[in-house]
């Protein structure tokens, strides 16, 4: 283990002189909601048809929809680059940079904003959110080692405490631990990995996803029994007709797939399906505000 990484875990390093002006004193509220700025393909990798002007465009413009219909931590992903690339090029690091630069200045400085850049880029992603004074990023895998349609990949624990310390970078570190999109290698079991995630890797909060729903709520009921003060974010599959069972286990929620046109995360955010799960998730966190 390097000097750095060692320091990093011995003891938790605040490094700003002053928070973001703005910024809100707690990131991690009760049912916290954050949904997903999906970034359309950028230019150079392999789906791209759009200008970058038009890219940029849209971007701010359902970031600016997400925050008008209540919610206030934002999550920025290039969702549609393929390949994914667990280096990527300096393009997607600029791209991605001036995109959240602009949604910084967009919208309101008590927005959360986030970065996950994907396959798992941590130099790339503790860059991009210093630049933006962006609050988390999210690692895919960030413990252990997984495998994925691309084969397999180590967890980029390492990489991220360097790069927070090398650039003295606040940025808080919600993973996903045994991520949907891959599978983890070894005998390391859900909770162990959680585990390691907040006693080694420093997280701020757990993001967890199943397969299906069923399967993420016993995953979720599983690290809520053994990890009760650790927050934990239901990582997907949330939607209206299954919010109010959510709420029972899930300190939190990433919403995305279900307010998108298409039904999945590459496609665009819909209104009128954002309006109608907004009114979902008003109408459940007021009637248990009142028990």
């Amino acid at each position: 283990m390097n000097k750095i990484m060692n320091y990093a875990i011995t003891k938790k390093v605040t490094y700003q002189e002053e928070p973001r002006q703005g910024q809100p004193e707690n990131l991690l509220t009760p049912f916290g909601l954050a949904s997903v700025v999906g970034i359309q393909a950028l230019p150079g990798t392999t789906l791209n048809t759009l200008p970058f002007k038009k890219i940029l465009k849209t971007a701010v413009s359902e970031a600016q929809m997400l925050y008008e219909a209540g919610i206030r931590n934002i999550l920025l992903q290039n969702v549609n680059d393929l390949p994914m690339y667990v280096h990527v090029g300096a393009n997607i690091i600029s791209y991605m940079t001036v995109i959240g630069y602009a949604i910084r200045e967009a919208l309101p400085s008590d927005c959360v904003l986030g970065v996950s850049v994907l396959r798992d880029d941590a130099d790339a992603m503790v860059s991009i959110a210093s630049a933006i004074e962006a609050d988390y990023i999210r690692p895919k895998a960030y413990v252990g080692a997984v495998v994925g349609v691309d084969g397999v990949h180590a967890g980029c624990i390492d990489q991220v405490l360097e790069m927070r310390y090398k650039l003295k970078c606040d940025v808080q570190i919600w993973p996903d631990i045994h991520d949907r999109s891959s599978s983890p290698l070894g005998n390391v079991s859900l909770l162990d990995a959680c585990q390691q995630a907040v006693s080694q890797g420093l997280a701020d909060a757990l993001i967890i996803a199943g397969k299906d729903f069923a399967e993420s709520t016993e995953k979720m009921r599983l690290v809520k029994e053994n990890l009760p003060d650790q927050y934990v974010f239901l990582g997907g599959g949330a939607n209206a007709k299954n919010l109010a069972q959510v709420y029972e286990f899930a300190d939190g929620i990433f919403v995305a797939s279900c307010l998108k046109d298409t039904g999945n995360m590459t496609g665009k955010l819909d209104q009128g399906k954002l309006e109608q799960f907004m009114q979902t998730y008003n109408n459940i966190v007021s009637s248990n505000s009142k028990k």
